[in-house]
């Protein structure tokens, strides 16, 4: 499977292009068009040449891509003059969203789908043959989530008539009454996070366990400490306004778009927005547990790969970032330290493995070998890669592994390694794929491990995996979910 190219990069000029394109054609409301097209049929006599009308106004098919293309951030309605009906403004009409169309065809088709260039001769041709829609039609991925995201955006763009309140910094208590408490009421019942109900404007301003039971539900759909307290963190999610959660809306569909039109039948899915991997299959998950992924400065990459071996005890070699950057420097502040945590110098000449141990060695000394030796740390309780670690193809030295340290995985910002994954339950996932993809017993499995060597498992049938940067997505329960922006890459 090949790897995909960051989602950032594959959009971002496209989008910017087309909606530039757009701001100089004629864009109007659906129905005002239907109105104007109507008003005078001996203007349009030639209609039946058009591509996205016909004699009755728009056609579905018009109305339907217009739809998808506002969902994606690619279009806006706007209003019509009723003194502007004319054959030219009709064509320019026509075309405009022809380039509309086609603008949003290569944003979301990868290009190497497209056999060659469409323009606008073979967009009328298509409609002629009345095949405009299968295209269309193969512009949608066959995935739940598309179609739940859509609806979210719908759902967000109402709330954009309203000036977006601001909220205090104040602590409230259980029975206090305050018309900030009010707002906040307001705020939540329009996320959907407390549910509408008739009140009066006396009980809207106290501070009751509604409210509380509601915050708590906001904080868990926004990755939040569950607290039910509106703490500094909830109080500034809840003030981002609704525009703001429509461009993660629409980044994280869009997102959908680039990954492969059908997903596997079975997937390991890493999102590293929520700190999450999951296991699928048929669309269901089968086994979940939290992760670490790449600090903002060393991201964890997006991609589309699979997994093919599981190391049992690795070692670990680090890059000379970390040697240089982080390794040296804590031995020279604690001597001893590289080799109190299992770290060698190893050269490897002819098939043999030539140790140099490292104690009594200054960070300086051992600097001076690293030009002949890597340094390599042993198998071990304090290995970095804990007990396991799982290979997948790409080629920028991205792994999946356990880790010794599993206090971090109680943060909420779980944004701390160097670009790898590190999994909470690492063993649950081995224990996973020995039903499915490693011919070894448990037992075999926990000998191995007891040797406390390097043994090698590769996969009988290779699990796709995908890495993925979703900030908002509805889950089973069908809430919307949203996590901070961790790499910039909704805001850049």
């Amino acid at each position: 499977m090949k790897l995909l190219l960051p989602y950032a990069l594959t959009f971002s000029a496209s989008i910017v292009s087309s909606c530039l394109s757009l701001i100089c054609a004629p864009v109007f409301a659906e129905a005002e068009i239907a109105q104007v097209v109507q008003s005078d049929q001996d203007v349009f006599s030639d209609v039946h040449d058009f591509i996205w009308f016909d004699q009755q106004g728009p056609k579905p098919l018009t109305l339907d891509m217009l739809a998808l293309a506002q969902d994606l951030g690619f279009w806006q309605s706007k209003g019509l003059s009723p003194n502007t009906a004319s054959v030219q403004i009709s064509r320019e009409l026509d075309d405009g969203y022809s380039q509309l169309f086609i603008e949003m065809l290569k944003t979301i088709r990868p290009e190497q789908d497209i056999d060659e260039p469409i323009g606008v001769e073979q967009l009328r041709q298509a409609a002629q043959a009345h095949h405009l829609h299968n295209l269309l039609d193969s512009m949608l991925p066959e995935h739940r989530q598309v179609q739940l995201l859509r609806e979210q955006i719908r759902r967000y763009q109402q709330l954009e008539k309203y000036v977006w309140p601001t909220i205090s910094s104040t602590n409230y208590r259980l029975g206090q009454r305050s018309p900030e408490i009010a707002k906040l009421r307001w705020m939540l019942t329009q996320f959907g996070d407390l549910p509408a109900k008739p009140s009066n404007t006396y009980r809207e301003a106290i501070y009751d366990p509604g409210i509380v039971s509601a915050i708590k539900h906001f904080q868990l759909r926004h990755g939040l400490p569950e607290s039910g307290e509106l703490d500094s963190l909830t109080r500034k999610a809840l003030q981002i306004p609704p525009s703001q959660k429509i461009v993660h809306l629409r980044k994280a569909l869009l997102r959908w778009f680039a990954l492969p039109i059908q997903l596997p039948e079975r997937y390991l899915w890493v999102n590293i927005p929520a700190y999450q991997l999951q296991v699928m299959e048929n669309n269901n998950s089968v086994l979940s547990m939290r992760v670490i992924v790449g600090k903002p400065e060393t991201p964890t990459p997006q991609m589309a790969t699979t997994l093919n071996l599981v190391t049992l005890n690795p070692t670990w070699t680090p890059p000379s970032s970390i040697i240089y950057g982080e390794l040296l420097p804590k031995n020279g502040r604690n001597p001893g330290y590289l080799a109190a945590h299992g770290f060698e110098l190893r050269k490897v000449t002819q098939g043999n493995s030539l140790a140099v141990p490292l104690a009594n060695q200054s960070s300086k000394q051992i600097a001076t070998q690293l030009s002949e030796f890597q340094l390599v740390q042993q198998p071990g309780a304090d290995n970095a890669l804990g007990r396991y670690r799982f290979s997948i193809l790409n080629n920028e030295a991205i792994y999946l592994h356990d880790t010794p340290v599993k206090s971090l995985f109680r943060r909420p910002n779980r944004a701390l390694s160097h670009g790898c994954v590190r999994l909470e339950k690492a063993d649950i996932l081995v224990n996973y794929l020995l039903t499915r993809h490693i011919n070894q017993s448990p037992a075999a499995i926990k000998d191995a491990l007891a040797q406390k060597s390097p043994r090698y498992l590769k996969l009988t049938e290779p699990l796709p995996v995908l890495m993925t940067y979703l900030t908002a997505w509805v889950d089973a329960r069908g809430v919307v979910q949203f996590r901070p922006d961790i790499y910039k890459l909704d805001y850049p």
